[in-house]
């Protein structure tokens, strides 16, 4: 067994994959719903989330890693600690006192910016934080990721100049919790009938790319 698939049977057992029909974003449902945010209770797995996620990220250029608030900032802090690679933060709403910033930490005009995040649906998280880092001058060209679900977001992203390259797809996922003895067929033919039936598109408007409303 590859540390990748011990990974995805660790972050199982820890409770960040849920099954069921789950409300998940905006109202919609799903019948499997991926909760990184429960590893920060388990130091060893979040610390091999980031070991994997620094595989992915020496293959891409990058002077400052910044994670998409909020599941992925710890990840990407143990990430910058453990390469050296600066980190700054962008905030869900601008300070209203003393600096007022959006973009937390150091940075410098044309510096390249690696994205992270946990997961990718539709895009649209990964490219709000994107659209911040290109006002504030910076070049943002990738994003790597724990979990993309397939729906049509990475295209979203393609189309917005962001490649992106994650751990896991939502089916490779499904068919190494299977093989493990995890869920059953019934539950992969589930998961796979939702990927399909429940896409993201890309839409234009006077020729830019954007995520669907």
């Amino acid at each position: 067994m590859s540390s990748l698939q011990q990974l995805a049977l660790e972050l199982f057992d820890a409770g960040a994959v849920r099954l069921g029909d789950i409300e998940a974003k905006i109202g919609r449902r799903t019948p499997v719903y991926f909760d990184l945010r429960v590893v920060v209770s388990h130091p060893r797995i979040m610390s091999a989330v980031a070991e994997h996620l620094q595989r992915l990220a020496s293959e891409i250029n990058h002077d400052l890693l910044c994670g998409v608030p909020y599941a992925a900032l710890p990840f990407t802090a143990v990430m910058s600690v453990n390469t050296g690679v600066p980190m700054i933060m962008k905030r869900k709403e601008t300070k209203l006192y003393a600096t007022r910033k959006l973009i937390e930490g150091v940075y410098h005009k044309n510096q390249t910016c690696l994205v992270v995040e946990d997961v990718v649906t539709s895009g649209g998280s990964v490219l709000e934080t994107v659209r911040t880092l290109r006002d504030e001058q910076l070049n943002v060209t990738h994003a790597i990721v724990v979990l993309d679900r397939e729906q049509g977001g990475v295209s979203v992203l393609k189309a917005n100049g962001v490649k992106v390259v994650s751990l896991f797809t939502l089916n490779n996922l499904t068919k190494i919790l299977r093989d493990a003895g995890r869920i059953t067929d019934d539950t992969v033919d589930i998961i796979s009938d939702h990927i399909k039936g429940c896409q993201f598109g890309v839409m234009y408007n006077s020729g830019d790319a954007i995520t669907p409303s």
